[in-house]
């Protein structure tokens, strides 16, 4: 029976990675590489925050597949430990902004902006910050505990948002904004330009579309390229380089935990559920929607291709959009999944990466709603020292 299971994982695992390679080579996302000699960085601003930098850089990645000599540029965030350095190389996690239906802000929603960033998108992210995370920038608090941290926008947010959005930020945070100033009847235009900068997401999905390229492939693409850049750093260590995500920054950590070999391990807070409970019909799905993938699994079999990774994925019990009861059902299959492939592993084989053992996996339930506060947060903190350490990240409760 031992022999027929090992016999069978092995031919499903077989499975699971021609299709990987039949998707990655058909889809925008295919042979993303963005290594020392693919990509420029230029740095916009620099900040001393005590025990780490803080720089606003743009970074050139081949254009989506690299299919042609043209490059796009991305604006980020990349926060250095002082004692990183190319003989001490540190841990890295790349961190990956949530939706939110908030397109004015985009890498500011996890790290702190610097002080030269204009007024609006300062208070802005200070908003959010205070809304979902408790107060809290998880980049600024992961880069004081050591770890590298690159942060970027996705298509249609942040510095890539549209002039709508821009535009809808300086009117609620700016100097000039009449909201501040009390003046009570711009509230109905701003509820007007920010529905605009909502259905805005369909002239970008469509847009795409015509191009014969998917919203959702575009940021995979653009996260896979960010992924190859941060490993490349010569201060990284590139077998302890992570990802995480809140909310839409979830679904894209555990798709570029899958699809990206320069992400070793990830944390994913607040996006997963079973397929049936899911309700696609939101303008906001545009952004993640890859029907190919879809088609062929549920969310939770997200599992066969993140394995042997270690992933941790953490649902609030009290969130409305990702229902505890269809949530649990999910964290089983991907249990179900880990546990499966490794028992068709000889234990002689489980993958290694720089010493540390792969192949675990940790769901867990946290108090809060469709929240990243403290609880998350500290979770997601433990997570990555078991991971980096070389801990069994089971025994972490």
């Amino acid at each position: 029976m031992t022999d027929m299971t090992g016999t069978i994982c092995k031919a499903v695992r077989h499975l699971m990675k021609r299709f990987r390679a039949v998707f990655l080579s058909a889809s925008a996302v295919a042979s993303v590489s963005c290594g020392p000699d693919a990509a420029v960085m230029r740095i916009l601003a620099e900040e001393d925050r005590g025990t780490y930098g803080c720089r606003l850089i743009e970074f050139t990645v081949p254009d989506t597949c690299g299919m042609t000599e043209s490059r796009d540029t991305l604006r980020a965030y990349l926060l250095v430990p002082d004692k990183a350095s190319e003989k001490e190389p540190c841990p890295a996690i790349l961190m990956l902004h949530d939706h939110g239906a908030r397109f004015d802000i985009g890498k500011e929603k996890l790290v702190s902006p610097v002080a030269e960033a204009p007024e609006h998108v300062r208070l802005s992210s200070q908003q959010w910050s205070e809304r979902y995370f408790d107060g809290a920038y998880m980049a600024d608090t992961l880069a004081s505990m050591g770890y590298v941290v690159l942060v970027h926008d996705a298509l249609y947010w942040g510095d890539r948002a549209s002039a709508d959005a821009r535009r809808w930020s300086e009117l609620s945070f700016g100097k000039e904004s009449p909201v501040r100033s009390g003046n009570i009847g711009v509230k109905d235009s701003l509820k007007i330009l920010k529905r605009k900068v909502f259905e805005g997401q369909k002239h970008v999905y469509d847009s795409l579309l015509s191009e014969g390229r998917l919203w959702a492939e575009k940021i995979l693409a653009d996260d896979m390229a960010a992924a190859s850049f941060l490993s490349s750093l010569p201060f990284v260590d590139k077998d302890r380089t992570g990802a995480f995500g809140f909310s839409m920054g979830a679904h894209r950590c555990w798709l570029l935990a899958a699809f990206s070999d320069d992400v070793h391990y990830g944390a994913a807070a607040c996006w997963m559920l079973c397929k049936e409970d899911y309700d696609s019909t939101s303008v906001s799905d545009l952004s993640m929607r890859i029907p190919e993938l879809r088609d062929r699994y549920d969310f939770p079999e997200i599992a066969r291709f993140t394995w042997p990774k270690p992933m941790m994925f953490v649902n609030g019990a009290a969130d409305p959009l990702f229902p505890e009861k269809s949530a649990a059902e999910a964290f089983r299959i991907i249990r179900d999944i880990y546990s499966s492939a490794a028992s068709g592993q000889d234990a002689g084989h489980v993958p290694y990466c720089g010493g540390r053992r792969y192949g675990d996996v940790r769901t867990l339930f946290t108090g809060g709603g469709h929240h990243c506060g403290r609880e998350v947060q500290d979770s997601v903190y433990s997570f990555f020292s078991s991971v980096v350490s070389g801990r069994d990240i089971r025994a972490d409760k």
